[in-house]
């Protein structure tokens, strides 16, 4: 495929997308209510819809209810089968600048304060070997909140200086002094959180909340005799 071709395509989708309401934000839901009994169901979705999507969870912990992935690098308009969000500024920023994504899902008794609306409190010191009793989600009997956060991380490249004149004209200044045994110039691309992807968040929650209600669907269905 030709750069040509690519472009007509992207700009094809783009005018497609438009067209059919696209160009607004995903509106999905903030908050999915998980009923008692439902949490290993939901938490298995999550991770299936995530590992669909492109995320791959690095931690899965069913016990504290935290579902964490690896980055993605984000779709944009020369690829979008690779687009998790439906959000138009997040695409165009996407398409003009190198961002991956990260994914983190927590589950929450229902209708429990966040740590922003909390009151003051002394902050304790860390517990880094678990010896602090942590809630077990996987035998509660009470109703959970599902919530999603994407997290958006641009990659810059030091050192590089383009030109003006022409995107393809670049130099990297050569750095004296350098002492290879205490120093070490930063190399590669380095990645810098800068925002969350509130519509793939929505996006997310939502298609998990369709997905458990077909499951719910479908297990609720009478079976026919026979078959």
């Amino acid at each position: 495929m030709t750069i040509r071709s690519t472009l007509f395509s992207g700009f094809i989708w783009l005018l497609a997308t438009c067209l059919t309401g696209g160009c607004t934000a995903h509106r999905g839901p903030e908050v999915v209510q998980i009923a008692p009994g439902q949490y290993q169901e939901a938490f298995s979705t999550a991770v299936a819809l995530v590992r669909a999507k492109g995320w791959e969870p690095e931690i899965m912990d069913r016990r504290s209810g935290v579902i964490e992935t690896g980055p993605f690098q984000t779709g944009s308009l020369f690829e979008p089968w690779h687009l998790n969000t439906e959000d138009m500024p997040t695409i165009v920023e996407n398409t003009l600048s190198t961002t991956r994504t990260k994914v983190r899902i927590e589950f929450r008794p229902a209708n429990q304060s966040r740590l922003a609306q909390s009151g003051r409190t002394e902050i304790d010191r860390p517990d880094f070997i678990g010896v602090e009793d942590m809630p077990d989600l996987t035998g509660t009997t009470t109703p959970l909140d599902l919530r999603a956060w994407v997290f958006i991380e641009h990659g810059h490249r030091p050192n590089i200086m383009r030109s003006t004149w022409n995107p393809s004209l670049k130099s990297t200044p050569k750095r004296t002094g350098y002492d290879p045994t205490w120093e070490k110039p930063p190399s590669g691309t380095f990645w810098i959180p800068t925002s969350r992807d509130r519509s793939a968040e929505r996006k997310l929650l939502g298609n998990i909340e369709q997905a458990l209600q077909t499951n719910q669907h479908i297990q609720s269905e009478p079976t026919q005799p026979g078959s």
